[in-house]
């Protein structure tokens, strides 16, 4: 829906949104029951759940807009701002009491190396085709703002999956990552800042 047009949103994305909750709940139950973990990590489940169900929305037709590059100038200067930005606040805030759990102990963080493979494999690629391809694409066909709904689950599938009040805070990265995916046209920056946003815990705690 464009800006002024003067409509209003369609209905709900009805099935999207039954998706997403279908998802989280299977994966809140991942976690709630070690015999399934056993056999099945939530982080792998949730990665295939994520990546996976929304091409059967996609299945019959070309692929989304989302998975075109774009122009890479625009992108690399959205991507160098937003990261640069995110950093400074997340440094603002670690250094305000009760804002941010307190760090892990060194020695009990994974190798570099494996962390980054997960959270690009296992986190940042898998949840940003969910939330910023296929939800985002939901609400705008049918005329509600997606940059504020797909963040607003988002936030709310952390909060289903693993209840703090840390994990509410995921709606404000989330509103950079829609932004970014707006101003894009794709999720490639979007994918790249929630890789970023989620290796500052990690720098925190080693450094």
């Amino acid at each position: 829906m464009e800006r002024g047009s003067g409509r209003r949103p369609g209905p709900l994305p009805l099935r999207a949104i039954l998706l997403f909750l279908a998802v989280v709940i299977v994966l809140r139950v991942a976690s709630a029951w070690p015999a399934v973990t056993v056999w099945l990590h939530p982080e792998i489940l949730g990665a295939a759940l994520f990546l996976y169900t929304p091409f059967l929305h996609y299945r019959r037709g070309r692929p989304p807009a989302w998975t075109a590059p774009g122009d890479r100038g625009t992108g690399f200067r959205i991507l160098a701002g937003t990261a640069a930005a995110g950093a400074a606040v997340y440094l603002a805030a670690s250094r305000l009491p009760g804002v941010l759990p307190p760090p892990l102990p060194p020695e009990a963080l994974p190798p570099l190396w494996e962390f980054l493979v997960r959270q690009a494999l296992f986190v940042a690629l898998p949840e940003e085709v969910f939330f910023r391809g296929y939800l985002y694409d939901a609400f705008e066909e049918r005329g509600w703002e997606p940059v504020l709904s797909s963040s607003l689950l988002f936030s709310a599938g952390h909060l289903v999956i693993h209840a703090s009040p840390y994990r509410a805070l995921t709606f404000f990265p989330a509103l950079l990552f829609g932004w970014a995916r707006k101003r894009t046209g794709g999720i490639y920056v979007p994918i790249l800042l929630h890789f970023l946003f989620n290796l500052f815990p990690y720098l925190r705690a080693a450094l």
